[in-house]
């Protein structure tokens, strides 16, 4: 059973749409795990501040013909690496203690999807940031979330390494 799910996984995997990232957008390096699940996620420099996307693609879907909520929610997460560079932290992790989405719009098959993270209060152990999704500058989701500053971690520094090389 499980060679068979494995070969349906890669199939749907293999099903993704080409990459045509917008111009200014860099692939933003694959770690291990759960991200390589999610497909590629790319950014860009803006204002000094890094913006996620990536292109809504046949894995994303979801039973009702649109992004799953859970895309969503891993892409903000995930998004949340660009406070490494609003607060300032190089090489630490940022792992997160919470999470709350609002989805405001659904996300269709092909949507290039933005992210832009706003560190909204830095405390002494913890992190405060709204996260907001665009799809042609059209608002799709909202999130907040607190991370902790945790360990040193510079391979996550430099997965960004590409996207920090352009700003």
């Amino acid at each position: 059973m499980a060679t068979g799910l494995m070969a349906e996984v890669a199939t749907m995997m293999q099903a993704d749409l080409p990459p045509d990232e917008p111009p200014g957008f860099v692939e933003i390096d694959t770690r291990d795990g759960f991200h390589t699940m999610m497909g590629q996620i790319y950014g860009k420099m803006e204002s000094g501040l890094m913006v996620c996307g990536f292109r809504c693609s046949p894995r994303h879907m979801n039973s009702h013909g649109t992004c799953h909520g859970g895309m969503l929610a891993s892409f903000a997460d995930f998004s949340a690496y660009a406070l490494r560079l609003a607060a300032d932290l190089g090489a630490t992790s940022i792992p997160t203690a919470t999470l709350s989405m609002e989805y405001l719009r659904p996300v269709k098959l092909g949507d290039w999807v933005e992210s832009r993270v706003e560190l909204t209060r830095r405390g002494r152990r913890l992190l405060f940031c709204r996260i907001t999704g665009t799809v042609a500058g059209v608002s799709v989701f909202t999130a907040s979330g607190i991370f902790v500053p945790g360990a040193d971690d510079p391979g996550g520094l430099d997965a960004l390494s590409r996207v920090i090389g352009q700003g």
